[in-house]
Order: structure tokens, then sequence, then C-alpha cells
């Protein structure tokens, strides 16, 4: 049996959309939605099954095969809870930017749901300072410009600040030195769309080694890299496999998902403390300390 890696966010990022999200950190007060920041990969492909296999993906998220007119392939969430490859049904494109002149793609939030649409143009440039307006129809969407989404990003102070960024699929859609590593994640939506951010750097799981307060996670996309690191302790319920302290990750064993320390597969140092060292799919030498 073999333990399934959970998608790790890269930086703790609520969004206009946010009501609230990891560590504690809130969010602008905007009721829109919700998103939630994650390390990107290749966009192409599948999902590891918990036996450590892949599924072959759906859709073609960098070249955009494999949908239906009227569709769109992105990263999203599975029936099973894991990440894939997936056809959406949408009004537009917020890469293409395919609404009518003086409009845009984004994602726009009434009641509980969200969806792509066309609504009017932003007036704010990528970098700048966003927020979140609000229709008298009870529509919510940011304050961006055409193929920007309103983010928000951690200060050291403990505060947040809000900035537009770059919608992308591909780091070629991005001006260096970002990439396209950040996951946005809605309120009533299962869609998982990126933006342009920081580049990440590559670490070794059990030799860790990331300047701190960073720590090193296993991505199934990106994986080994270093990102803001959490604090949750092992045996502990979590999202992301960077809710966890370093030296752990969040795995789905069983039904549940929950922190577990990392360990040398099959035996070796650093051991577990407890429980039994079961095998990470798609990372060689690196297991994770299950019950």
């Amino acid at each position: 049996m073999r333990a399934n890696v959970i998608l790790l966010s890269g930086v703790l990022m609520a969004g206009l959309m946010a009501g609230g999200c990891r560590n504690g950190h809130g969010g602008s007060g905007s009721d829109a939605g919700v998103a939630d920041a994650g390390i990107g990969g290749g966009g192409d492909g599948g999902t590891p099954g918990p036996d450590g296999g892949g599924t072959a993906p759906a859709c073609d998220v960098a070249e955009q095969r494999g949908c239906d007119a009227g569709a769109s392939c992105l990263r999203g969430v599975l029936e099973d809870g894991g990440q894939g490859n997936r056809c959406f049904p949408g009004e537009c494109d917020p890469v293409a930017q395919d609404c009518p002149a003086g409009s845009r793609c984004t994602y726009v939030r009434q009641g509980s749901e969200t969806s792509r649409r066309c609504v009017p143009e932003g007036t704010v440039a990528e970098g700048g300072a966003c927020s979140s307006t609000a229709t008298p129809e009870g529509d919510f969407y940011d304050t961006c410009k055409a193929g920007l989404s309103c983010t928000d990003h951690p200060e050291p102070d403990g505060g947040i600040t809000f900035t537009c960024e770059k919608f992308c699929r591909t780091g070629e859609q991005c001006t260096a030195p970002k990439d396209c590593t950040e996951v946005l994640r809605f309120v009533g939506s299962d869609e998982l769309p990126r933006v342009c951010g920081e580049a990440v750097s590559a670490c070794e799981l059990l030799a860790q080694g990331c300047a701190s307060p960073l720590g090193c996670y296993p991505s199934p996309e990106s994986g080994p890299v270093c990102v803001t690191a959490g604090t949750v302790e092992d045996g502990a319920a979590c999202t992301y496999s960077n809710d966890c302290r370093p030296g752990s990750a969040c795995v789905k064993n069983g039904a549940g998902r929950a922190c577990r320390e990392l360990c040398r597969s099959p035996s070796g140092e650093p051991g577990c403390t407890a429980g039994r060292c079961e095998p990470l799919q798609d990372f060689a030498g690196v297991g994770a300390c299950v019950p």
C-alpha cells in the first residue's frame, strides 16, 4: 500500500474571494469566494492512484486539447478528493480573454457558487493593489484588468496584501522571474486555475535544507520544493502538505488525510518514531509514517 500525497499550497493565498484561510490569516472581508495558493506543474499529468499508479489525463491543460467546445481544460478537484485534469464548461476563458470588447473573463461569485463569466473591465494593472466589488444583482468580482486575478500574499508582520496576478497555464505565460506556480481555489467551484507567482526552489525531502520560514514538501507536479511551512502536528487533519510542520506531509491513507512524518523507504534513516514507513507514490526512497 502506498501513501497518497496531497497537493501542497505554495504560498498562503486567500485571494480577493477570501473569508478566511490557513494559519489563522483572514481574508479581505469580501465574501466573493475563496482561493488557495499551490504549486503548479506541467499541466498534462494524470492523478496518481493509491497504489502508486496513475490515471490518464482527461485533457491537456497547457495545449487546451481534449474538451468539447464551450469547455476549458483545467486542474480540478476529482470525485475522490484528489486533483487532476478535467473539462469544465464555462462562459469564457480567463487566459484567452475571449469576452466581448470592454469586458473581461474572471471568476464571479453569486451566492454559494463561483463561475467564469464576462464582466466589466477592471482598472488595476498587474502587481497593483486590488479589492472586491459587488453589483446590485449580487455578483462579487475583483477590480483587476483583463487577464488578472486579485490574490493575497502574507507579509512578515502577519498582514496580508492583495495584488492583481496574471492567469496562466504554463510558465511561458508569466514574466520572469515569476512562474505559473500559484493555484486558486474558489468557493462553490471545483476548478483550480493558476496565476503567476514566485518561482520555487528544489530541495531534498528527508534532508530538508530550506531557509526558514520555508520547509521542503512533496509536490505531485513539481517534485520536492521549498515553500512556506505550516505548524500542524503529525496525526492532525490537513488539506495541503505545507499545512504540516517541516519534515512531514499531508497524506491520504485510507479514508482520511493527516500530517504524517516523512521517513526513509523501505528502511533506513530517518525512521519512524511511531507507525510504519509506507512509500510515497512518485517519490523514490521516501515514505510517510502511518499507523
